[in-house]
């Protein structure tokens, strides 16, 4: 550690870690953002990323043998640390070819590693504890995880699959999880439990929210149309269907407003076709989603799956609009215990509908929690928030041995 700056707390040299992956996500995201606010704050930091798997045009069996220990990117990560001087190395994804092997390396250095869940990729093969469509737990609770190699999760192949888990059963059995992970940072109450719930060590993991930067705006215009907001992948998983079914059984009053792309785009633009009610923006950039959130009496996050922490909320909370969510625990847990929102049965339409009808019928329920919300965002899912949080974990770990 630097020293004290300001009275702030430590200045510290961080080396973030992480693996690129196809699709642009979340993850890659904030990675970027803490990157920023911490040098913001004063702090060093430097980067070290591997590209998708898909982007190094590997063979399929040189692919897998860096999945489960990449000799290469754990020597480039003892040379960054040698050159650097890290006091923490914050690995964000190690999936797939970083592999867990890096985290070895920050040890063997006497470095503190750190690692943000933003999936669930240490308990899951594929991240997203979903098979065929649905919520799927085989693999959680089982050191094996054979469950995924029997269904060939990972891009619908075994041998890809079959490389993934033994990387994860190589390094449970080596002891690198318990042993050269200092600190697991999850984004809710709920992946932590489901960390703990498949051996990992309870101790070590915390909840860390991500933030989101200030958009500098907030308050609806007045005498605009009534709006809701649904921004995310047209796919299954987020529920768009679900929504759509919905829709139909509100009655007329406000307008639906759907901003996103991906394989259910042809569906989404036919109902837009038919109903006058509903607004299809397509891809739209940050800027335009957000002013659309912000004149939105409540942002829809309709997701069948344990997403991890859709940035979509935390940017609705910015602008002061409530949230209308499904009801697993993980998507709605944080947010409905601060009082920013509703839920409704996941995957239901019926419930869905209910819930969109009484806010069609009663606009001072939305209204009544504009700023409930912006607080909840100032206090939490602020840059400033998650700067203290960031600093508090490093100068934690960087006290403790390694």
């Amino acid at each position: 550690m630097a020293g004290v700056a300001d009275g702030r707390g430590y200045d510290v040299r961080v080396l973030q870690l992480h693996n690129h992956h196809a699709s642009l996500g979340g993850a890659m995201e904030v990675l970027a953002h803490e990157g920023t606010i911490l040098a913001a704050a004063g702090h060093d930091v430097e980067q070290y990323t591997l590209p998708a798997a898909e982007e190094l045009g590997l063979p399929a069996w040189r692919a897998g043998a860096k999945a489960v220990w990449n000799v290469e990117a754990a020597r480039d990560v003892s040379s960054r640390i040698a050159a650097f001087k890290p006091d923490v190395v914050h690995v964000h994804t190690p999936f797939p070819l970083l592999s867990p092997s890096v985290f070895r390396a920050a040890h063997a250095a006497g470095v503190p590693a750190v690692t943000t869940l933003h999936s669930y990729r240490y308990s899951c093969v594929v991240g997203t504890c979903v098979r065929d469509g649905k919520i799927c737990e085989d693999c959680v609770g089982s050191k094996l995880k054979l469950p995924g190699i029997r269904h060939a999760c990972y891009h619908d192949s075994r041998a890809a699959t079959t490389a993934l888990t033994l990387g994860l059963t190589i390094h449970r059995a080596a002891g690198t999880f318990h042993k050269s992970v200092t600190r697991y940072l999850t984004l809710t109450d709920f992946a932590r439990r489901l960390m703990v719930r498949d051996g990992y060590p309870a101790d070590r993991i915390f909840v860390k929210p991500n933030s989101v930067p200030d958009p500098g705006i907030e308050g609806r215009r007045e005498g605009g149309p009534r709006e809701l907001v649904f921004a995310a992948r047209l796919i299954p998983i987020k529920g768009v269907l679900t929504l759509l079914d919905a829709w139909k059984r509100v009655p007329t009053g406000m307008k639906l407003v759907i901003a996103g792309d991906g394989e259910l785009r042809p569906v989404v633009e036919e109902a837009a076709a038919q109903d006058s009610s509903i607004e299809f923006l397509g891809w739209v950039d940050e800027d335009t989603v957000t002013s659309r959130m912000r004149d939105a009496e409540v942002v829809l996050v309709p997701s069948e799956w344990y997403e991890g922490q859709p940035l979509v909320m935390l940017r609705s909370l910015a602008v002061g609009t409530p949230l209308l969510t499904s009801d697993l625990e993980n998507i709605c847990e944080d947010v409905m215990a601060a009082g920013c929102g509703w839920t409704f049965e996941t995957g239901n339409a019926r419930s869905l509908a209910a819930r969109l009808t009484d806010l069609v019928q009663r606009p001072e329920l939305a209204a009544d929690l504009r700023k409930r919300c912006r607080d909840t965002y100032v206090d939490t899912y602020s840059p400033a928030a998650d700067l203290v949080r960031l600093e508090q974990t490093y100068e934690e770990v960087c006290a403790s041995p390694v």
